[in-house]
């Protein structure tokens, strides 16, 4: 949501629009961010964040999703981390649509467009609802 994939001799490269949309989310909506995409994988979170502030990226990032098992769906290791963190609510920003429970909490991006302006307003939307539901 962040690399749009529009070439693969380019994929995993951070796009800045994607990452002003995320500010804009993580700002408004009071939020961290905890990251759950393949960028995760053989990184620490303090590599994650230092590759996304060097891109531009303003908030916080404060954890990465566990690994559950092998195969495992993106929803899974999202419900895992869950488990284990006390939260007042929370968006899932992804190109993936394995979330299970957890769907009513994705705004789902396109993986050759990433994150657009227009995802903002239903991802705060979703924090907002999560929070004053608790």
């Amino acid at each position: 949501m962040l690399a749009p994939i529009r070439s693969w001799d380019r994929y995993g490269d951070l796009d800045s629009a994607c990452l002003a949309v995320l500010n804009e989310i993580v700002t408004r909506g009071c939020a961290d961010v905890v990251v759950t995409s393949t960028l995760r994988y053989g990184k620490s979170v303090a590599e994650l964040h230092a590759m996304l502030h060097g891109s531009g990226f303003t908030g916080h990032v404060v954890d990465k999703t566990p690994s559950v098992t092998p195969g495992a769906e993106r929803g899974e290791e999202i419900a895992a981390w869950l488990a284990e963190h006390a939260v007042s609510g929370f968006v899932i920003l992804d190109d993936h649509v394995d979330m299970g429970e957890l769907r009513p909490h994705l705004v789902h991006t396109d993986p050759a467009r990433g994150l657009q302006p227009a995802h903002a307003e239903q991802a705060i939307a979703i924090l907002l609802r999560s929070v004053t539901a608790v």
